[in-house]
């Protein structure tokens, strides 16, 4: 029997009452590689008193709430961007929440190899960006920081981060406020198998984006001297050999050393990626864990959904999950 869906959009001009705005279909999606969820809408221009005119603008705030329940939930408030109309009468309002704002403030910092953590602060406080939570991390590289936005920055630390420590941090927003970690909170890990509320899955492994030699070079523009090469034999004599090469501020043959093997350990891996398509569930979102029970394509354990999109429709809401899983490739 399939769950009994009841959704609303309401929209919220500046100092009045939001108020609910009839649809025929929502999507809401995100991802942990973008800064902001989306809530994409279509309704029509008013006809009757059972569908009043939709008066809508760019700049309103648009909040998708959920009465599965029983009682209203939010579980979607951003700032409507961009406004399509057509002559049939379409009215396609997209929201952005505000990982908005993350895309649109640049940087300027100036960074003294300090923590991370430290430095991710700085910038969104340069930009008072409320924070939620940054967890702990170690230091980066000194570098100077300009000319890209809040969201581009962060991303290249957390990138520096995970080549020097195989540890991957992530940066998204709940309720209005910015977090930086390894994993989103959760209370629920929901199941989805075929048999049940699963409707689809596939599956896909790719060693497109491998590399089986690290090589770290001096950053220096007059040498390009090799300060340390760190290879892979076993995955050369299997899938050839491929160099991907690094430049290193630091010329310390130790720290050298330490990111090629780390960086060789990222990278020299098969890339396993499976998507899934289910009745669904208002909890699952990029950055939860699911649990997923499928014999065909072999997904039998727990994932983390690396991106989510959301159909609603009156009385209806499907789920489709990216999830990632990455694996040694011997």
């Amino acid at each position: 029997m399939q769950p009994r869906y009841q959704y609303e959009i309401r929209i919220q001009k500046p100092g009045k009452q939001a108020i609910r705005m009839p649809f025929t279909e929502a999507t809401w999606s995100g991802s942990r590689q973008e800064a902001k969820r989306t809530l994409a809408v279509k309704t029509n221009k008013g006809r009757d008193r059972f569908w009043p005119d939709v008066n809508v603008e760019e700049g309103d705030l648009m909040e998708l709430i959920s009465l599965f329940s029983g009682s209203p939930r939010s579980l979607f408030t951003g700032m409507v961007v961009d406004l399509g109309k057509t002559t049939k009468g379409d009215i396609n309002p997209v929201a952005y929440d505000f990982g908005f704002y993350l895309l649109n403030n640049d940087v300027v910092v100036v960074s003294t190899g300090e923590a991370a953590d430290r430095l991710i602060t700085r910038i969104f406080q340069q930009h008072g960006i409320q924070i939620g939570g940054i967890g702990r991390m170690p230091s980066v590289e000194k570098q100077i920081i300009r000319g890209k936005s809040v969201w581009d920055a962060v991303v290249d630390i957390l990138n520096q981060v995970y080549q020097a420590t195989g540890i991957r941090y992530w940066c998204w927003i709940e309720q209005g406020k910015v977090y930086v970690g390894t994993q989103r909170g959760q209370t629920v890990q929901w199941k989805i198998q075929q048999g049940s509320n699963l409707l689809e899955a596939s599956r896909k492994r790719s060693i497109a984006n491998m590399r089986t030699v690290v090589r770290v070079v001096g950053s220096d523009n007059e040498s390009a001297a090799i300060l340390h090469e760190e290879v892979d034999q076993t995955n050369i004599k299997r899938y050839g050999r491929m160099v991907k090469v690094i430049e290193m501020r630091d010329k310390q043959k130790g720290s050298a050393v330490a990111l090629g093997k780390q960086e060789l350990q990222n990278l020299s891996k098969v890339k396993d990626e499976a998507s899934v398509n289910g009745l669904g569930i208002d909890d699952v979102i990029a950055g939860n864990r699911v649990e997923v029970f499928e014999e065909i394509t072999g997904l039998q354990g727990t994932y983390t959904v690396w991106g989510d999109s959301h159909t609603i429709r009156p009385g209806y809401h499907e789920m489709k999950l990216q999830l990632q899983m990455e694996v040694n490739g011997a």
